[in-house]
């Protein structure tokens, strides 16, 4: 089978004017690597311009053609006729990763070749993930998780999972990594990303106090400080409802990587009025499974190539320092995430230690940002609606300010004092002398001379008895 492809191979080059000899060949899960060294003078971007043609006559779905890191080969990667499931649990009880030492381990999947990919979330320091419906892009966000859960204590780690389809992580409730239960409302989302920054900078108070740079180092002398990753699931929704979101998200991106706090963004939309310059600038880890057009592919990898991706879990790890790596993600089951989480199974209650906001704190904070919301929400239809008497000099009322109101009832106190005191025929002289007052006062700003105007009114109304 390998033989034929590798002969099929070469005669396809052939006939586009492309001649070398073949390398080593790795079979994987989903992708037969054969590397390829061009002759002397073969230009790669040749390759890449026929590529397309080259998959029909093999007649593949699509081949991707990359450079070798570090070698004079390239690397034509060619999907399997039958793909195979990679299962999740035995890469995770690997030596490979459980001799990590990583503060925070992530399970990315495997690479061509079958071996696992792992890289520190602490080093990234964040990560954003892009892909269609799919793609494998919520699997992935699953077997991230559950790495870090596998690595970690509860006291070491806590987490603020954002779910606006509701379903994704609600099975991660009640579990003592958990901060709050998995967020689904927009509003709550947002107000935790805010208390987020206040609990930065609340660190980077402590930090400041104990003389050390960052969560590593305070670490280090014996203090109890647990990292908070937040997954956010659907970005580009979060984003839609409130604009304050993206400015929260930036703030976190740029300055919450010493404090320990580390953010892990998916969406299925990666265009450029979601996924930012500022974002990307803040995120240059990022991962992206298959997506729907090259203009989607340049937004998240900065190159093209992501559309061409065969789905299941396949996607391209853009790293820190600009490599681009082929990853196949793990598949994880419903029963793999319970089994982990089982140990780990409580009650929602307070967690309260040092140097993290209590749960409990938030949820009120939360319920009256909610409040507030519902109140300007009936505000706003109301708005709209035709207003009575009553209302409308209730909202005259409430439009005149303290200080005009303390002045019409000094002017209200003076008409009854002259009323009661005066005669019938004074009565009409003293509304008017009052009336005239209250009429230049409210034209003045300055409040003695409304004071001067009422007692005048008032004196004149008793030496007219």
């Amino acid at each position: 089978m390998i033989e034929n492809l590798t002969a099929k191979l070469t005669e396809t080059l052939s006939h586009f004017g492309i001649y070398g000899t073949i390398g080593e060949i790795f079979e994987g899960p989903l992708i037969t690597d054969i590397q390829f060294q061009l002759n002397t003078g073969t230009k790669f971007s040749t390759v890449e311009k026929s590529i397309k043609d080259i998959a029909r006559e093999i007649g593949v779905s699509g081949i991707r053609v990359a450079p070798v890191v570090n070698s004079t080969y390239i690397s034509f990667e060619i999907p399997q006729p039958q793909a195979q499931t990679i299962p999740f649990a035995p890469i995770l009880q690997s030596g490979e990763f459980r001799n990590a030492d990583y503060a925070l381990p992530i399970l990315i999947g495997v690479n061509m070749h079958g071996k696992p990919i792992m890289k520190d979330l602490s080093k990234m320091p964040h990560l954003l993930v892009a892909g269609t419906t799919g793609s494998g892009k919520s699997v992935g966000l699953n077997s991230f998780i559950l790495s870090l859960i596998n690595k970690k204590r509860p006291d070491e780690l806590k987490l603020i999972l954002v779910d606006p389809k509701r379903i994704e992580f609600s099975m991660y409730n009640n579990q003592r990594y958990m901060l709050c239960p998995a967020v689904t409302d927009m509003s709550m989302a947002a107000r935790w990303l805010e208390k987020l920054c206040d609990e930065m900078n609340a660190r980077y108070a402590v930090f400041e106090k104990n003389m050390v740079r960052n969560i590593g180092e305070y670490l280090a002398k014996g203090n109890k400080m647990p990292y908070i990753v937040c997954v956010i699931d659907e970005f580009a929704d979060l984003i839609l409802f409130d604009k304050n979101v993206e400015k929260q998200v930036q703030i976190l991106a740029q300055k919450s990587r010493a404090a320990g706090i580390h953010l892990v963004i998916a969406t299925q939309r990666p265009s450029v009025d979601v996924i930012t310059g500022v974002i990307k600038a803040n995120l240059p880890t990022r991962l992206s499974y298959k997506v729907s057009s090259p203009v989607d592919s340049m937004t998240i990898l900065n190159t093209d190539g992501a559309e061409d991706l065969l789905g299941r879990g396949d996607s391209l790890l853009l790293e820190e320092n600009g490599t681009l790596t082929r990853a196949l993600g793990a598949y994880v089951s419903n029963d793999d995430i319970m089994n982990q989480l089982l140990p780990y199974r409580c009650e929602m209650k307070d967690i309260d230690y040092s140097g993290i906001i209590t749960g409990t704190q938030i949820q009120e904070q939360t319920a009256e940002y909610i409040a507030q919301q519902e109140k300007a929400k009936e505000d706003a239809l109301n708005a709209g609606k035709p207003m009575g008497f009553t209302a409308k000099v209730k909202a005259w009322w409430n439009k005149l300010g303290k200080p005009m109101q303390r002045r019409i009832i000094n002017i209200g106190i003076a008409f009854v004092m002259a009323l009661i005191s005066g005669k019938k025929s004074a009565k009409k002289g003293t509304l008017q002398t009052a009336t005239d007052a209250a009429v230049k006062s409210a034209k003045r700003s300055v409040k003695t001379q409304a004071k001067n105007a009422i007692t005048k009114a008032v004196l004149d109304s008793l030496n007219k008895k």
